[in-house]
């Protein structure tokens, strides 16, 4: 599986790790877990590294993730952190994710280093 999922009750927060290729329905269930962790758990940030991510889906497969939120109980009040992965390729995915949750109402920001995307999530 090239994503994982955990809850961090140190910061409230729950936490995606991408890895290799990850496709469309990776995406999909990768969100469906995160969202049961933050519901669980009563949170509404998520941190996704997405440093390894090596791409295997497209902008449109990220827009219609996005579109899928307010379906699966993401509220306009989440906050979350991506870490930019290495590659160029994915890093625009990523980036294309970032600008297109912000012009849904989504508060999400993109990082090139963990500590400052974790300070930022948790301010």
């Amino acid at each position: 599986m090239p994503w994982d999922a955990k809850y961090n009750d140190e910061h409230n927060l729950v936490e995606l790790i991408y890895k290799g290729k990850v496709t469309p329905v990776d995406l999909q269930e990768a969100l469906l877990a995160a969202v049961k962790l933050a519901n669980e758990n009563n949170s509404i940030l998520f941190f996704a590294d997405c440093s390894e991510m090596e791409g295997g889906h497209s902008v449109v497969d990220l827009y219609g993730l996005i579109s899928l939120y307010e379906s699966v109980g993401l509220q306009h009040r989440m906050k979350e952190a991506l870490l930019l992965p290495s590659l160029k390729s994915p890093k625009e995915d990523v980036k294309f994710y970032e600008t297109a949750c912000l012009n849904k109402g989504f508060n999400v920001k993109v990082f090139s280093q963990k500590e400052k995307a974790l300070t930022w999530l948790i301010e």
